[in-house]
């Protein structure tokens, strides 16, 4: 064998006498072809015993029907090249025998536009002509521009502005070898070649069907079996001068820009089944040839799976001899002697399934769905319908594979019964079912409570005949307990959920209930300690709730307001109650030093040696309502640290730096209460 295995069957067939003259094998390329690829050694033999001892009507075509021009070349039996992915290439491939445009025809081709999508050109036409099977042109005319009369259906994959092309690959009918878009001979289209894309230089196979209709005068041009162009035209009045018998054929042509155009008359073995057929052993399987091919089938091989095979169209009833999963095979011949890929199914001869089910998330209450799972099973074929009844009723649509239902207390009965997708139906399985009664609860509780505030729930058992032997609480914080009667502390305010139920000795859970609880609180605040002078008004500004109440009340001008003034002659510490419309009291603090003056009190002396105890030269204003400056200089005028805020304080650096131990002045300024002005200066001693 050279390359793998071709063949090419050549009758000379005499109808009356139904001999068969001779026919010759020859190999060649099998390999090349898109729809000729690993030919079995079977489906050879089928070949070669057809060619010896057919006596079918089979009208043999010449060595070969077609005319090649170019650079097309033949690749097998029924598919060419027109250009290879190379620039500056023409090819032409016409059909020697003329078609008569008065008979429609309907004709099928696979074609291949290449792989290369942006700089992939130029494509590839369909066409009518009566001149010659020797014309082809190159570049943007896709081997078929200047060919008048013609029709020409073009695949056009480059983008000619000059013509009016648009920018997606595209298809388009012209008249009489005028391939621009701009003129009356461009009669249907250009949209783009395929539905789903704009690039049919996909490196795929696509189906090109050209369908005339004689009688209704219309040309229609589908893609992958969507509908792409419909032109309506009296093709041999109006293009042909009256003359119907044209050549048809394929031209093709790259420029600059390349790709590896081709094409192929169909040959496409396919087979189907009636509406509704089963395959459930051993009912009959119906086969029906649904084939595709430019010309006539002559041929059809069976291979049925089981070791049997026929050779007509439709071979009717099969029964296999047992349940099974069998590769049905087939064939095709075409009239002009090419024998198609092989087109193979699985066909399941379904056995009958066995429904079974188990019950699942024990125990069963009449509470809580109870949920039913299918352990169905079949050896051959594939369960897709689940029938469940429930005490003699339908339970569910036939696709759940699962069944969940309420049930009340006491005995039911479940049963299954499942198909398979090729129709064999089980027997109807059955389990009994005992649901158990589930206890009654109640809960009580309060549903107002002040933050951490400790609460006591209680749940009650309300059905003694079925006795609770545990119980759960969800307080809605996070927090959980397992006592009839848990005592429980808020600690933030808010609205909680509230979840309760019991357990049975059964095993059964009661109803879940739910209550809300609000929970308020208080935020009592004083305000911070301070420091006054003896005799000046501290006005006291509290917060936190709706109702104050201040103790003790000694210099207080209002003991029940958030906002009372105080004027003391000594220190004192005050306690505040807040409480609001709820209730629920919080308190807080605050205490008060009472100083004479006004005055500015300054220490003497500091040590900033990070020990935490007095590490920063601060004073303490009293009576003091505005502060200008607070200075400290060193031994030499220099100004080491100017504050006017009381918190602050110098900590014996500068710029980082710290300062050697010595004696510094400070000076200090500010108003009193009484709108006095107060100026005080001395010394302090760094120490470290």
């Amino acid at each position: 064998m050279v390359n793998g295995v071709f063949h090419v069957c050549r009758f000379t067939f005499v109808v009356r006498q139904f001999t068969i003259h001779y026919c010759l094998f020859t190999i060649h390329n099998l390999y090349t072809s898109p729809v000729n690829v690993n030919q079995s050694l079977h489906t050879i033999l089928l070949i070669t015993l057809f060619c010896l001892h057919g006596r079918e009507e089979l009208v043999a075509q010449t060595d070969n029907p077609y005319h090649i021009n170019g650079n097309a070349t033949q690749e097998n039996c029924n598919c060419y090249t027109l250009t290879k992915d190379q620039t500056g290439q023409s090819g032409s491939v016409w059909n020697i025998n003329k078609i008569d445009l008065t008979s429609s025809f309907d004709f099928h081709f696979n074609v291949f536009l290449g792989c290369n999508d942006a700089e992939g050109a130029d494509g590839i036409a369909f066409v009518l002509q009566p001149i010659s099977t020797s014309i082809g042109t190159t570049g943007e005319g896709l081997g078929a521009e200047g060919v008048s009369p013609s029709v020409i259906i073009a695949i056009d994959t480059w983008q000619n502005e000059n013509k009016g092309d648009p920018a997606y690959d595209n298809v388009s009918i012209h008249l009489n070898g005028d391939l621009s878009h701009n003129t009356t001979n461009n009669i249907a289209g250009p949209v783009a070649a395929l539905a789903n894309s704009d690039n049919i230089e996909d490196c795929q196979w696509h189906v090109f069907r050209i369908w005339w209709d004689a009688a209704s005068k219309k040309i229609t041009v589908f893609m992958d079996g969507v509908e792409r162009l419909v032109a309506s035209i009296d093709l041999v009045e109006s293009v042909f001068q009256h003359d119907p018998m044209v050549f048809w054929g394929f031209t093709g042509a790259t420029g600059g820009s390349t790709n590896h155009q081709r094409f192929c008359t169909s040959l496409n073995a396919s087979f189907s089944f009636p509406e509704g057929q089963i395959t459930c052993y051993p009912q009959p399987v119906n086969f029906r040839d649904s084939s595709t091919s430019f010309g006539n089938i002559v041929k059809w091989f069976w291979d049925f799976g089981d070791g049997t095979t026929d050779t007509v169209e439709n071979p009717g009833a099969h029964i296999y001899p047992r349940p099974g999963n069998y590769t049905v095979k087939l064939n095709i011949l075409g009239n002009n002697g090419c024998l198609s890929d092989t087109f193979q199914q699985k066909v399941v001869a379904g056995s009958i399934p066995v429904a079974a089910f188990d019950m699942k998330d024990a125990p069963y209450c009449d509470n809580r769905s109870v949920t039913t799972g299918s352990t169905s099973y079949v050896e051959f074929g594939t369960i897709s319908e689940w029938n469940w009844t429930v005490d003699g009723n339908t339970e569910s649509s036939p696709q759940d594979s699962s069944l969940s239902s309420l049930f009340s207390a006491g005995t039911h009965h479940v049963s299954l019964l499942v198909k398979t997708r090729e129709g064999c139906i089980s027997d109807r399985t059955e389990q009994t079912l005992e649901i158990r009664p589930h206890p009654s609860v109640g809960l009580q509780g309060r549903t107002v409570a002040c933050r951490n505030e400790m609460l006591v729930f209680n749940a009650s058992d309300l059905n003694p005949a079925i006795p609770v032997s545990g119980w759960h609480w969800d307080f809605g914080d996070e927090n959980t307990a397992a006592l009839q009667s848990p005592g429980h502390a808020y600690a933030d305010t808010g609205h909680y959920m509230i979840k309760a139920y019991g357990v049975a000795d059964n095993g059964c859970p009661s109803d879940t209930l739910v209550r809300s609880i609000t929970v308020y609180g208080t935020n009592a605040y004083a305000g911070a300690d301070t420091t006054i002078a003896m005799g000046q008004p501290l006005q006291l500004n509290s917060s936190g709730g709706d109702y104050y109440s201040w103790s003790p009340a000694t210099g207080l001008n209002n003991v029940a307001v958030a906002n009372p003034v105080a004027i003391l002659q000594g220190d004192i510490k005050y306690a505040l109650t807040v409480t609001s419309d709820a209730g629920c009291p919080s308190t807080d603090t605050i205490a008060v030093k009472v100083y004479k003056g006004p005055e500015f009190y300054v220490p003497s002396a500091f040590t900033p040696d990070g020990d935490g105890l007095n590490d920063v030269f601060r004073f303490v204003p009293v009576g003091m309502t505005q502060i200008a400056y607070f200075r400290i200089f060193d031994r030499y005028g220099q100004m080491v640290y100017s504050s006017a805020d009381p918190r602050q304080g110098w900590d014996g650096t500068v710029n980082g730096k710290a300062q050697a131990a010595n004696t510094y002045v400070w000076t200090i300024a500010g108003k009193d209460y009484l709108g006095n002005i107060v100026r005080k200066k001395g010394v302090v001693m760094l120490i470290r």
